[in-house]
């Protein structure tokens, strides 16, 4: 049965060619960005036709929907020369690539397989839920790429946080802040609407909304610290490292919740009602 493999593998050194070339012209970054979007895009749809179902039911194929996710939100962010950082875009690309890595090489064989659509993911809330999450999580990673650049050069260039001091200053006088700021505008929202997409199928395949599941705790811990950036985002005092940090903070609870408590569930024999 074709599962799409080896277009993902394609699909991930398009995305390192990408970082690559963000360093020397965008264009070529942006252009191989979308090709191996198109193409993982591909691999996905291979798999899905391959096990007569859609292929957004396991962690490896949201993996793989997660680097889909992050190479489309740094091509069509990279669209607008304001938010056109090479650095925030190749690591962007970077991290799609490695997101494909572990997705291919890291999970174990049987996580891989194809299997059989589970009944309670047999439903159209469940296919909006995940998705939505997959592109949530894609634009969210830009903005966490972002504020890590963000905090990088500060470091090295050994500028204070403050208002009006350009890239490492204030964040709305960069370039860097406006596209951190710009991912998370439009990661935000859609993590949003993945909870209440969640929500709506949790109460369709299990008579309630919420069960305090651990996945469901450490997404909504995740977004609250959206919450709290969105929040604080223009006030002086928070402008600068700051605004960053939660950024990056951000990309670390989406992380934990995405293969943190898999593996924490996995390990400690915990029983959720998420299958990953």
């Amino acid at each position: 049965m074709a599962d799409g493999s080896p277009m993902a593998i394609v699909a991930g050194a398009c995305f390192l060619l990408a970082a690559l070339a963000h360093a020397w012209n965008w264009r070529a970054g942006a252009w191989l960005g979308a090709a191996g979007a198109v193409i993982l895009a591909g691999a996905l749809a291979a798999r899905g036709l391959g096990a007569g179902r859609w292929p957004l039911s396991s962690e490896y194929e949201f993996a793989l929907a997660f680097a889909l996710g992050t190479a489309l939100a740094a091509v069509v962010l990279g669209l607008n020369p304001a938010w056109r950082v090479p650095a925030v875009l190749g690591g962007a690309m970077v991290a799609a690539a490695l997101l494909v890595v572990y997705a291919r090489f890291v999970m174990p064989g049987f996580q891989r397989a194809a299997l059989p659509l589970p009944q309670v993911l047999d439903s159209a809330w469940a296919l909006l839920h995940v998705g939505t999450s997959a592109l949530a999580y894609g634009a969210l990673a830009v903005g966490g790429v972002a504020g890590l650049v963000f905090l990088l050069r500060a470091y090295f260039s050994r500028a204070a946080p403050g208002a009006g001091q350009g890239e490492a200053g204030r964040p709305e006088g960069s370039a860097i802040a406006l596209l951190l700021d710009r991912a998370i505008a439009a990661g935000f929202p859609l993590l949003t609407l993945a909870m209440i997409f969640g929500m709506i199928w949790a109460e369709v395949a299990w008579g309630r909304y919420w069960a305090w599941d651990l996945k469901e705790v450490w997404t909504l811990i995740t977004w609250l610290v959206y919450v709290l950036y969105w929040h604080v985002r223009r006030r002086p005092r928070w402008l600068g490292r700051r605004l960053a940090w939660l950024a990056v903070a951000g990309l670390g609870a989406t992380l934990v919740t995405f293969l943190g408590v898999g593996w924490l569930a996995r390990s400690t024999g915990l029983e959720g009602l998420h299958l990953f």
